[in-house]
């Protein structure tokens, strides 16, 4: 997700932060050490409500990676891969690269998030129940991280995407029909209704005086709306490139440069007549990588002459490459998730082709004209 950064690593899957997480962190420690806490934990310092709202606000989001962690590993235990986990504004987001291949894959992996939810909740009660009374400071933290993660859980199971009841609900509908496009058509309409409503809420709070806690439910439906139409959006990519792989679309005809040339040479007859923003590198005929204008902006243009191509590419080993033989639909969220207009597709480190965005828009467009398209059923 454009806009996060890495902070570790678990069991291989890269935790990243979304710079908006960072803004919550902040409004959610303001709102509990000014509001939760002093009802709930009367007669502190100021000070202590703020360490306890920045301590139950990270204690939180703990709460929300192990949510997300627990889609992570059935998902991988069902043989999907899962790169990356990103907190932001709005909770977290699991970027598992393919979608689930069957019904009984999808519940598992939708309904495994809220349980674990729900089970933190329920075990942060327990722990508060045995410490009640006492003047500790984990009280306080113990009751609004069990409340805040049943709820959490809670709020995961509305039956509407993308949340995870939405996802439970799809798969449910899906072994019923063997139809995984009008699963999907039913919980993204039931979702985006649910939007709405939590739209319409937020605008009531608004304007009946609650004006920060308004903004943020307003945000959070629009969040949920915009959600829930890119899910049905990506469905239909899914479902009309169903058995369609890579070759059957990709462009063969893709420019090359020389990896041995200067950067000089490659502006004045690659870049400036073509009018090119990027260019494949060969080192002979194996692929050795891509440069790009902003790769060429970051060497000194004094400099261009004597540096050669290979030198400021990005080389193959960063880059994300494709076979002819995938599947289109399971390198769709590849692009998405990675936020690349093009893939190059390889064979036996052969440069053969390259898959671009505008390429599945043009075959897709004609897919739809030629009403080639296919509903996926449940094998």
């Amino acid at each position: 997700m454009p806009g996060s950064f890495r902070i570790f690593r678990i069991a291989g899957i890269d935790i990243n932060i979304h710079i908006s997480w960072l803004i919550i962190l902040v409004f959610l420690t303001f709102s509990l050490a000014t509001g939760w806490f002093p009802i709930t934990y009367p007669g502190s310092s100021t000070a202590t409500y703020y360490l306890l709202g920045f301590i139950a606000s990270i204690l939180l989001f703990v709460s929300v990676l192990l949510h997300e962690l627990a889609h992570s590993f059935v998902a991988r235990s069902r043989g999907l891969q899962v790169k990356s986990i990103v907190l932001f504004i709005f909770g977290g987001v699991s970027n598992i690269e393919q979608e689930p291949q069957t019904p009984g894959i999808e519940f598992s992996m939708a309904f495994v998030g809220p349980l674990v939810s729900l089970l933190i909740g329920v075990v942060c009660y327990g722990l508060w129940f045995l410490v009640r009374g006492t003047h500790s400071l984990i009280v306080p933290i113990l009751s609004y991280l069990a409340l805040m993660n049943i709820i959490l859980g809670i709020f995961n199971l509305i039956p509407g995407f993308p949340l995870d009841g939405g996802r439970v609900l799809r798969s449910i509908i899906w072994k019923a029909t063997g139809n995984f496009q009008t699963a999907t058509n039913i919980t993204t309409f039931v979702g985006q209704a649910f939007a709405y409503l939590i739209i319409l809420w937020g605008i009531l709070l608004f304007f009946a005086g609650n004006a920060f806690n308004g903004l943020i439910i307003i945000f959070t439906g629009w969040f949920l709306l915009t959600s829930a139409q890119s899910a049905r959006s990506q469905s239909m990519l899914d479902t009309a490139f169903r058995g369609v792989t890579v070759n059957q679309i990709m462009d063969t005809n893709v420019l090359t440069v020389p990896a041995n040339i200067s950067l000089q040479k490659l502006v004045d007859e690659y870049f400036l007549p073509r009018g090119l923003r990027s260019a494949f590198v060969m080192q002979g005929d194996q692929l050795a990588g891509l440069i790009t204008l902003s790769d060429i902006r970051h060497v000194p243009r004094d400099q261009w002459p004597q540096t050669p191509v290979g030198y400021a590419m990005i080389p193959l080993e960063r880059l994300h490459t494709i076979t002819p033989q995938q599947n289109v639909k399971d390198v769709l969220p590849l692009m998405t998730g990675q936020d690349v207009n093009q893939l190059a597709v390889v064979q036996d480190g052969r440069l053969v082709g390259v898959l671009t965005r505008e390429g599945i828009l043009r075959s897709l467009e004609i897919r739809r004209n030629l009403g080639v398209d296919r509903n996926r059923t449940a094998s």
